[in-house]
């Protein structure tokens, strides 16, 4: 028997473009997991999806992916396999589970080998949740206010790409090299520099492979942008105001379509595992009561302008705007008479009480309170942190990348130790 530990990617959907890898770091984290006592027939597979199509669109991806694994014998009967999934993953996951018992067709794959629902409803007996929005989040109703400007920077992102990204590259190194200190800080910015590096033939000199590599992250990263343009659906699917006509998303499934979710799961022996992350507060918001919304029009709602000194220590405009953005907004606790807006800390077991302004730069804590309730493990940390964006390492050298993980989000919080916990604690889950 085997386990198979499937990753799915949330929101940006890659498994790598280029070196950048999604999952950063948690490749060599699972080798040592794995030696350290006799684990034998436990594989990691890392899964990438459209960036933002539509949670079903996504989710049929997945399900192909899973059916070529069976219809090629890489499943087999008897094993068992893991669905990890974060943030907008975890959404995926749930569409996944709810649609298979209701598929009546086939699965054709390969050319027309046919592999039937229930032989994946049969091998998926663990799920893992990582800082997913369950209920939705505020940020991405803040986002979908202002889909002219999103648009137009995706347009001219895919117009950089499509040519030499030399003109485009100093440009970005005079506004860092003459920028204020808050703008130099931002790892974001870093990796927006090395991805045009990594994707520059130009600067590939003779070297063959090196031109190859570069001919496919810019390659790569043009299908990226190109699937941004033509398909943001998924920004609707994680709102936290339930769309007029109707849910499309398990974000917005009524608590009657929730319980049909838990039943399916019961009934299937799977059982599941969510973590959510809380970041660190840069603002002081009142307890008890909702922040208000980030108003582009009322300046002193902008983030450098309410933010705490004290509290903001350690973090950067990046973490911070997203933060604010994230704080305000329709996202309320859920009307659930079960739920109680606390979870169980990581590190100290103590339960711990979730504003509702609480998050981590992405997605509102106490969206991420489901199933699990209380027991839902709380870790301290960004929406990048738990998936190994929390530091700087340094990529291969002469790829044209300077770094192959960043600290996306700086929120001032040392993830080390708890980027470990996290990840062996999902392992030993999973087995």
């Amino acid at each position: 028997m085997s386990v198979h530990i499937v990753l799915a990617p949330g929101f940006a959907g890659f498994d790598a473009l280029g070196q950048l890898e999604y999952y950063a770091g948690v490749t060599p984290l699972f080798r040592q997991w794995r030696n350290r006592e006799p684990r034998t027939h436990v594989a990691l597979r890392c899964f990438d999806n459209f960036p933002t199509a539509a949670v079903p669109t996504r989710a049929a991806r997945l399900r192909s992916y899973l059916a070529k694994r069976i219809a090629r014998g890489e499943f087999v009967a008897g094993d068992t396999v893991a669905l990890v999934g974060h943030s907008t993953g975890g959404l995926d996951i749930r569409w996944l589970l709810r649609e298979l018992p209701r598929s009546g067709e086939p699965i054709a794959v390969d050319g027309g080998a046919g592999v039937e629902p229930r032989e994946i409803l049969d091998l998926v007996n663990r799920v893992v949740f990582l800082s997913v929005p369950q209920w939705g989040t505020n940020l991405a109703d803040w986002i979908n206010t202002h889909e002219i400007a999103r648009t137009v920077i995706t347009a001219e992102l895919r117009a950089v790409v499509a040519v030499s990204q030399a003109p485009l590259l100093d440009k970005l190194q005079n506004l860092i090299a003459g920028a204020a200190a808050w703008l130099t800080n931002s790892d974001l910015l870093l990796a927006v520099e090395d991805a045009l590096s990594e994707a520059d033939v130009d600067t590939c000199g003779n070297d063959p492979l090196r031109t190859a590599s570069a001919q496919e992250a810019a390659s790569e990263l043009a299908l990226w942008l190109r699937h941004m343009a033509s398909d943001f659906s998924a920004i609707e699917d994680l709102t936290a105001e339930v769309p007029a006509d109707g849910p499309k998303s398990p974000a917005h499934f009524s608590l009657e379509d929730r319980a049909g979710e838990l039943a399916n799961w019961n009934s299937h022996g799977i059982r599941t595992r969510s973590y959510a992350t809380l970041g660190r507060r840069p603002f002081r918001f009142e307890p008890g009561k909702p922040a208000h919304r980030w108003d582009l029009i009322n300046p002193f709602t902008y983030p450098e302008v309410s933010k705490a000194p004290d509290l903001s220590a350690g973090t950067d405009l990046v973490y911070r705007a997203a933060y604010r953005a994230c704080a305000g907004g329709p996202f309320a606790y859920p009307t659930d008479p079960a739920f109680v807006p606390t979870a169980t800390h990581l590190g100290s077991r103590e339960q711990r009480h979730i504003e509702i302004w609480d998050n981590d730069g992405i997605v509102n804590t106490a969206s991420m309170l489901w199933p699990n309730g209380p027991e839902t493990l709380l870790v301290d940390g960004d929406h990048e942190d738990i998936t190994g964006h929390f530091q700087r390492v340094e990529a291969i050298e002469g790829r044209g990348r300077r770094f192959q993980a960043y600290d996306l989000l700086k929120s001032g919080t040392d993830f080390r130790a708890t980027f470990e916990q996290v990840w062996r604690g999902l392992f030993d889950f999973c087995l």
